[in-house]
């Protein structure tokens, strides 16, 4: 049996980052049935529950020291771990439990991590230290290998996979909870529902004004509008700011806090996402529901680039009538875009997958070296 410890940015109500943690337990079990997973996370209890597995405070030393002891493997990621675009903490932290886990003897694989931004030196530093002793790199993208490379990352392998939360099955996602928010906001209402997933970016305000347009004209379409924030409350303010310079009645804001679970299956009940979240157009395409993504960050244009869509546009320089004209060849032609998804995101599946197989070959590595 072996024993897997996960670290990344668990337990803090963020959807995206839940999704990638279920991406990732999904491959690891598929590709290691006997596995025992453990996760650290922010809030332990809470995410026991929602996936299943052990958990524990990633704030206490102690229980960090006494899982990677018990741990035949540490697995860091998904997500976006190491970038200072705030602060280096972030960076000091994620490096400090890799550090604990090789003085400890533990192998060690960076799995789909996105890299980046990274300005400050003390950051660069401990990259270039700490990240040349990992024994195996998976990025999600070729950017991010790119960019560790530009760091002096150059000693451990680099693989270059996709976003573990693509692999996860569409067939286990029950969208039934997200048609009883239908219903509940819109009873009897048979138009097709559009989800919006916006989020606040620096101090970017003028493309709210740019969406509540969009918005006004898809209610006169025929199309029912909920607003969806994948991380709250933080997406609350700039849905809530929106509907507020909408011109049409009827726009929906779903105020009540979701977990992941819950946001995908609403997604899956949709017929269209625009959504400035990364993973809010990561779980459409799962579900070959057709979405455009608006960019604040190059993940987005990257993953729908990968998927041959085209980006509705960036946030810095969103003009209503470039985004209707991006968007209105997906909404013209609906079934041909979850055609094009469901042809499209297979390749993207089996490059996730490399990362659990990588971490399967360094797990049989790293036994033999035992014997």
């Amino acid at each position: 049996m072996a024993r897997i410890l996960i670290s990344g940015y668990y337990g803090f109500d963020n959807a995206g980052d839940d999704t990638v943690l279920y991406g990732i337990i999904s491959s690891l079990t598929k590709h290691i049935p006997d596995a025992e997973l453990a996760v650290l996370s922010n809030t332990p209890a809470e995410t026991q529950a929602l996936f299943g597995i052990p958990a524990f405070n990633r704030w206490r030393m102690s229980s960090i020291v006494n899982q990677l002891q018990k741990s035949d493997l540490l697995v860091m990621g998904g997500g976006s771990l190491l970038q200072d675009a705030t602060s280096p903490r972030s960076v000091i932290y994620y490096l400090g439990i890799v550090m604990m886990a090789k003085m400890l003897g533990k192998p060690v694989i960076f799995y789909a991590q996105g890299i980046g931004p990274i300005s400050k030196s003390i950051s660069k530093q401990l990259i270039r230290m700490i990240v040349n002793r990992v024994d195996v790199i998976t990025v999600r993208d070729e950017q991010s290998g790119e960019d560790l490379k530009s760091l002096g990352v150059h000693q451990a392998p680099i693989y270059v996979t996709a976003d573990p939360a693509v692999t996860i099955n569409p067939n286990q996602v029950d969208i039934s909870f997200g048609q009883s928010i239908i219903r509940k906001y819109k009873p009897g209402s048979t138009k097709p529902v559009m989800a919006i997933s916006v989020r606040a970016w620096k101090n970017e305000q003028d493309y709210k004004a740019v969406i509540a347009q969009f918005a006004d004209e898809a209610l006169r379409q025929g199309w029912e509008i909920f607003f969806l924030p994948m991380q709250n409350p933080a997406d609350l303010a700039p849905s809530l700011d929106i509907i507020k310079q909408m011109k049409e009645p009827g726009a929906v804001v779903i105020e009540e806090k979701m977990n992941f679970k819950q946001i995908f299956s609403f997604i899956g009940a949709s017929q269209f996402v625009l959504g400035m979240r990364l993973h809010s157009v990561i779980l459409a395409a799962v579900m070959s529901i057709p979405f455009a993504g608006i960019s604040y960050d190059p993940k987005m244009d990257r993953f729908v680039q990968r998927l041959g869509m085209r980006s509705a546009g960036h946030i810095k320089d969103l003009r209503y009538e470039s985004l209707l004209a991006n968007v209105e060849p997906v909404l013209n032609d609906l079934p041909g875009t979850r055609e094009k998804i469901r042809r499209n995101i297979g390749a993207l599946v089996h490059e996730a997958e490399k990362s659990s197989h990588l971490a399967v070959e360094l797990l049989e590595r790293s036994k033999r070296k035992k014997r």
